[in-house]
């Protein structure tokens, strides 16, 4: 009977402990502060400035068990597996990254290191997703993917052969030539749309020329097209060729698949086009009529990435992928041919009372807040991004 007794005593024990156990969980999470890393390619970049306006300003405000570690300007891939390597030794348990050199290194780095990786906002190509892509450690890519960002450059383009007819177009490709997918597409796009027109007689590869490393121009009758590479802002040899071409070559258009930096010094009477972000810079490039054409993220759109590494870190990974891979978000940017149009989107992404992805918003898709939160949940609000889907969703309060 005594054995009896204690054996029950001994299994009511266990189910107490079991108990307490399970009771702590909750409460173990509510307090801990999960640490998510931030790759970025220059910290001085007016993107980068708004999106870490809005992480640590808005989110780490409102989701406050979340601390963003941002990294240095990471130029290398050196520098990127050493941020990494450096982070997760401090406790960092997740990275939102918006700059990559070698996606499959990367990931690996963060599998070793049982830490989660993301590219925040960007693209890459189909080859180096796919590589990825059964990686648990491996979340996924937001951005307008390869076919809009193509898409975004002919646009572009499409403007200025319509609206600014001219023969002589400048374009700034960036790192087409050095494996970043969006300036790459980008350019490609610009090029086909201007080249193809049916009186060019252009017989070579547009791809080729896309991503030549080297300045490169085509001339057609009246039409000359000049492709420049380099990251201007980082590159002092890039920077003094593109200044010294498009200066002397008394350009119509001049269409930038990155941020202008002070190229906008230098138009002579050149028109500007850029894809780049909503921010104070170009605010004042569009009063000053300096800017033309901007096609571009605004800050918040990262929220719903956020969202996604939340759920990660807060042991919710695996109910969050696509039939076991990593997610593909498309999101799309803004565009704006005028000031008036610039200033009104440009208020909506920058205020922090009507944030285009505000804590309601992102706390519908957090397990944390709301346990029915759901992939095909968080997917679609993060493809609600263009400026009539954040209205729509900003006068329902």
């Amino acid at each position: 009977m005594k054995k009896l007794i204690l054996l029950i005593l001994a299994a009511a024990l266990c189910l107490g402990v079991a108990a307490c156990s399970s009771a702590a969980g909750p409460a173990e999470e509510a307090g801990k502060i999960h640490q998510i890393g931030v790759i970025v390619y220059n910290l001085g970049d007016e993107e980068v400035i708004g999106i870490r306006e809005y992480l640590q300003g808005y989110i780490e405000q409102n989701f406050e068990m979340v601390k963003f570690v941002y990294s240095g300007a990471v130029t290398t891939p050196e520098e990127e597996m050493a941020f990494i390597r450096d982070a997760c030794d401090s406790g960092v348990e997740g990275f939102m990254s918006f700059r990559t050199f070698d996606l499959a290194a990367e990931v690996a780095l963060c599998e070793e290191n049982r830490a989660y990786y993301m590219l925040a906002s960007g693209t890459v190509s189909d080859e180096e997703f796919a590589a990825v892509e059964d990686n648990p450690w491996f979340l996924g890519v937001f951005g307008p993917g390869r076919e809009a960002e193509y898409e975004v450059g002919a646009d572009m383009a499409r403007h200025f052969e319509e609206d600014h007819p001219g023969q002589r177009y400048f374009i700034l490709s960036g790192g087409a030539p050095l494996g970043n997918e969006m300036h790459l597409q980008r350019t490609i796009g610009i090029l086909e749309t201007i080249l193809g027109r049916p009186e060019v007689n252009f017989t070579g590869s547009v791809e080729k020329l896309a991503a030549s490393p080297k300045l490169n121009s085509y001339t057609c009758a009246d039409l000359t097209v000049t492709v420049c590479p380099g990251y201007i802002t980082r590159d002092a040899s890039a920077f003094q060729t593109a200044r010294d071409t498009l200066s002397t070559g008394n350009y119509d258009a001049a269409l930038f698949v990155l941020p202008p930096g002070e190229m906008v010094n230098h138009l002579g009477t050149a028109l500007l086009g850029v894809v780049d972000s909503y921010n104070a810079r170009n605010f004042q490039l569009f009063a000053d009529g300096r800017m033309h054409y901007l096609a571009g993220k605004y800050s918040s759109v990262v929220g719903p990435a956020f969202a996604l590494m939340l759920n990660a870190v807060t042991g919710h990974a695996a109910d969050f992928r696509d039939n076991g891979k990593a997610v593909k978000v498309k999101q799309q940017l803004w565009v704006s041919c005028g000031a008036a149009d610039y200033n009104e989107k440009y208020a909506l992404s920058s205020s922090a009372a009507m944030n285009a992805y505000n804590f309601d918003d992102l706390s519908q898709v957090c397990c944390l807040f709301n346990p029915d939160a759901n992939l095909a949940e968080l997917i679609a609000l993060a493809e609600a991004s263009s400026y009539e889907d954040v209205l729509a969703r900003r006068s329902r309060g």
